[in-house]
């Protein structure tokens, strides 16, 4: 069966606003194995758009559909496969592709959505949340963690990572640029402003000598090595992102031996785990979207077209929440 489809592609490497266009694409063959998803929502996260600019380039084929994350309904199955699973939600994981219409994908990346999960909440159930679930599971169990320190505190995956570290009891600070007041919430012992030149002095101030036990970056260059300087002797710094676009100095382990430092890469974790395994941890992101611990901030929904109106306010403000894509 052939699907009339539209999507959001590079055709080079370069700034996604300048190389990012709208198009009709042609229709895509189904394998063996797999479905074609009608896209009902996908957002523009950073991860998105860090491809486009040809970071990866050995592992970025061009051209280029971004979107790892989103909720559709399987529209068709190749002819093998079982028609009960059509008209289904679903999350297509496991490659990009989100931002189109169609988006043909492996019935094993095919996660099933629950009625009661809303279209909303399942578009953004994959990245952030998985990500937050896992390295509190892989970081944040073992005894001895009583303060926590997070960075870019008003993204929705840190914001995901203090609810589930204040649930375990564990003091959390999150480090981010002019704070409102509301930021000060339930998530957050303390908010300290980064935009200030007395925050590292702030932070040292509210932990005390010592006793700030694990950090979590998504940020980087200096900020990121400032922050694991910060840590306790022995401490464990967890390295997610790079929204400066700066690396750590590689000169971190040599200057802190004592430190356990660990690089987490969601997609390492995903491309390696079982199916049944899949299954669990989005079992336990909806049930966390029902207990309202995850909650994704929407500023704005926006169709396919709109998508260099939809690229500015994700750069410009991307702190207000996501942008919706919805083909």
């Amino acid at each position: 069966m052939q699907h009339s489809n539209q999507g959001v592609i590079a055709h080079r490497f370069g700034p996604p606003p300048e190389v990012l266009q709208v198009e009709s694409l042609a229709p895509a063959e189904l394998e063996r194995g797999a479905a074609a998803v009608r896209m009902i929502a996908s957002p523009i996260n950073p991860s998105d758009l860090i491809p486009v600019s040809g970071a990866y380039p050995s592992r970025t084929t061009l051209p280029f559909i971004p979107g790892f994350e989103g909720v559709g309904t399987v529209e068709t199955v190749h002819s093998d496969n079982d028609p009960a699973l059509l008209g289904q939600r679903v999350l297509p994981i496991g490659a990009a592709g989100g931002w189109q219409s169609v988006k043909p994908c492996s019935l094993v990346w095919c996660i099933p959505v629950p009625d009661d999960i809303s279209d909303t909440d399942a578009a953004t159930a994959y990245i952030n949340p998985l990500t937050a679930i896992r390295m509190i599971d892989l970081h944040a169990s073992s005894p001895g963690i009583h303060t926590a320190v997070v960075n870019a505190a008003g993204s929705a995956i840190a914001r995901t990572l203090g609810h589930l570290l204040t649930q375990r009891g564990t003091r959390t600070i999150g480090l981010m640029r002019h704070p409102r007041k509301e930021e000060a919430s339930s998530c957050w012992a303390h908010v300290i402003d980064t935009s200030t030149d007395s925050w590292r002095e702030e932070l040292h101030a509210f932990t005390g000598t010592g006793s700030l036990d694990l950090a979590f970056d998504c940020v980087g260059g200096g900020e990121g090595i400032d922050l694991a300087q910060s840590l306790r002797r022995g401490g464990t710094f967890v390295h997610y992102g790079l929204l400066s676009g700066q690396p750590l100095s590689p000169k971190l382990r040599q200057d802190r031996p004592d430190l356990n430092i660990h690089y987490f890469r969601l997609r390492e974790w995903v491309h390696s785990a079982k199916r049944a395994q899949l299954v669990s941890a989005f079992t336990q992101v909806f049930n966390l979207v029902r207990e309202g611990v995850i909650r994704t901030r929407i500023q704005e929904e926006l169709p396919l077209d709109d998508i260099a109106e939809g690229l500015a306010l994700s750069l410009s403000q991307g702190s207000q929440g996501k942008v919706l894509l919805r083909p």
